[in-house]
């Protein structure tokens, strides 16, 4: 698992923790993903390659285009950071992912 990687020299809102499972198989990332939204964990996917929405998809782009943006969305979980999130809330947060993957 990698975390976002904010550089520093850039000043950054940091909505989002980006965690990417860079050795899992898409079917493991989609586990995970479904286990934490299970667990009442509001996780998204920031983003979705363009590309691959159906607007473009009717342009003539397709899988394979843009592998790396790809590679990203396969690996990429964003989870939710907010100013009323309590010590308590990023507690489970943490041992519902373990847990996932851990199994």
């Amino acid at each position: 698992m990698q975390l976002l990687q904010v550089p520093e020299n850039v000043l950054s809102s940091v909505h989002l923790a980006v965690i990417r499972l860079q050795q899992a198989s898409a079917q493991e990332h989609r586990l995970v993903f479904e286990g934490l939204r299970a667990a009442g964990i509001g996780v998204q996917l920031h983003y979705t390659p363009v590309y691959l929405q159906p607007y473009y998809r009717h342009m003539g782009f397709m899988e394979g285009q843009f592998p790396e943006a790809e590679v990203y969305a396969g690996s990429a979980i964003s989870f939710p950071i907010y100013p009323g999130m309590h010590a308590v809330d990023h507690q489970y947060v943490i041992e519902v992912l373990h847990n996932l993957l851990s199994a």
